[in-house]
């Protein structure tokens, strides 16, 4: 993946997944809804019920296997925009930029369980900690 725009795509959809379960999804939503909307106004309703859909699917599963799965799609669907609107490559640029929060000072926030004597382990961006939570059991709670 040597040129500049899949590499590009490939970033866009990575920070795109990653954000769909933290407290930056409305607005990483809104830019990546904006830059469809260069192909034509009624792509944007579609890419936000698409958005929508995936965001939905990572807020209820723990595993990792469904964001890796909606990466690639979300790399083609960046690329091919790319391809058509060179010029929205800046607006991407900008919004992996924006999505560590850094550049206003923001901050990120995320859930994560532990059930059942298991351990979550979560962290984000650059310079974070890491939270390590463990859920142990009362006395007669029974396994999830």
């Amino acid at each position: 993946m040597s040129d500049p725009m899949a590499v590009l795509a490939m970033t866009g959809a990575t920070t795109v997944v990653a954000a769909m379960a933290t407290s930056v999804w409305e607005g990483t939503r809104e830019q990546v809804v904006d830059l469809f909307r260069r192909r034509d106004e009624d792509r944007g309703a579609v890419v936000r019920t698409q958005l929508d859909g995936d965001a939905e699917l990572v807020s209820g599963e723990e595993d990792e296997t469904v964001r890796d799965d909606l990466v690639r799609p979300w790399a083609r669907r960046l690329a091919a925009l790319l391809r058509d609107h060179p010029e929205a490559a800046d607006e991407l640029r900008a919004l992996v930029e924006d999505s560590d929060g850094s550049r206003d000072g923001g901050t990120w926030s995320q859930h994560i369980a532990a059930r059942a004597g298991g351990a979550a382990f979560g962290a984000q961006g650059p310079g974070s900690s890491i939270h390590v939570h463990h859920h142990r059991p009362a006395a007669g709670d029974a396994p999830a």
